[in-house]
């Protein structure tokens, strides 16, 4: 399997531009720190860019999990693909003061994950509401006991569910369990979940907060979607509209955005704006600029070089001018991909296997896994007769 690992990253690293982005996330397993960082680049690919998972490895060295670490780390990591911090575009991963530290030190701006600022966001909604949401959970975790959940057992196929503090969708699918559950709690017949219930004024305020959660539950989902690029901004700012409070985590400006002059330059390129940059977004996007740029794009830059009338005498003649910088859809506006890939990884460190201990778990699985698109049977029957 090393001998496989080790003949899909030099694969990688002869398919690796000059450059590219980063996706850069850490995950716990136990008393381990699990770091992954995934590459992203434009591609002919229909959602316009392709990614690669260039490590999944553990910090052994925890001590300090500070940004001199990660970027330590990330600079061995670039070096094994023959590449430097000059190739870098951009930094993808949550808006922590780690990540911001560890971009600011790598010199390259840092792209806040908009799925983690739309959970900031949320965060401030629920706890407008967390008296009535409390006193929710503690309903749902009596009726997980063994006796009340015998009851409900007879009643309905519905089982309680808890709220889990890490994530607010959680909230939002016990919410809607106890909308479908509450008609069946005055049958179950038992005190302990009798003084539990909520009144009438608070059955309201749930309906209420789930009507308002739903909508905001398809927000993220749409950022979950692979085909989301930068337009999430476009997203947030229609969330902005009906809750002008989100603006503090959401808005363009907000202070948890660590680049803001590049991020406005990368949305007004995917938009066809590009002559709207401002002299900041362009100083700011530069590493964007395409070098392979066609020469067709010659006539309609000397149209932008004419006069006002020559303009309007040729407009219809002359489509809009090609860009001069890349397709910036493979700039993600979320580290999602690293969460996923986590997922993928908890379901390898299941039950039967939550025994192992971190020298055993073998990452180099997870790695083909995830690039198994970099490697066939042949590769692995050629790998198998080197070794004979």
């Amino acid at each position: 399997m090393h001998a496989l690992c080790t003949h899909v990253e030099r694969k990688i690293a002869s398919q690796l531009p000059d450059q590219f982005d980063l996706v850069h996330d850490g995950w716990s397993h136990g008393s381990t720190h699990y770091l992954a960082t995934f590459a992203k680049f434009p591609s002919s690919d229909p959602i316009g860019y392709t990614r690669t998972l260039l490590v999944f490895a553990p910090i052994y060295n925890e001590d300090s999990l500070s940004a001199d670490v990660h970027y330590k780390f990330t600079v061995f990591v670039l070096e094994l693909y023959g590449k430097t911090w000059d190739n870098v575009i951009a930094l993808i991963g949550d808006n922590c003061s780690t990540n911001g530290a560890f971009a600011r030190r790598a010199g390259v701006p840092l792209i806040g994950c908009a799925s983690h600022r739309f959970n900031l966001f949320m965060s401030d909604v629920l706890a407008d509401h967390a008296n009535f949401i409390d006193q929710v959970n503690q309903l749902m975790t009596k009726l997980r006991f063994t006796l009340p959940a015998a009851r409900l057992r007879r009643l309905t196929s519905l089982v309680a569910k808890t709220n889990k503090t890490t994530r607010w969708s959680s909230t939002y699918s016990m919410l809607k369990w106890y909308n479908e559950i509450k008609s069946f709690l005055i049958d179950i017949n038992d005190n302990n979940i009798y003084v539990l219930r909520l009144n009438v004024v608070e059955d309201r305020e749930v309906t209420a907060l789930l009507t308002k959660l739903e909508d905001l539950n398809a927000i993220t989902l749409a950022l979950q979607f692979e085909d989301c690029s930068f337009d999430a901004r476009q997203i947030f700012d229609t969330v902005i509209e009906d809750y002008p409070d989100a603006a503090a985590q959401l808005g363009r400006s907000a202070v948890i955005v660590k680049n803001p002059a590049f991020e406005d330059g990368v949305v007004k390129v995917l938009l066809g704006s590009e002559a709207s940059l401002t002299s900041v977004e362009a100083e700011a996007i530069k590493a964007l600029r395409d070098s392979q740029a066609s020469q067709g794009s010659e006539e309609s830059v000397a149209l932008l070089e004419l006069s006002l009338a020559e303009r309007a005498l040729k407009k219809k003649k002359v489509m809009r001018a090609p860009s001069v910088y890349k397709d910036c859809r493979f700039l993600r506006p979320t580290s999602n991909m690293c969460k996923r890939f986590f997922s993928t990884t908890k379901l390898a460190v299941g039950d039967r296997l939550c025994s192992i201990t971190p020298k055993n778990f073998d990452e180099e699985q997870m790695f083909l896994r995830a690039n198994i698109h970099f490697w066939t049977t042949e590769d692995v029957q050629a790998m198998m007769r080197t070794l004979e």
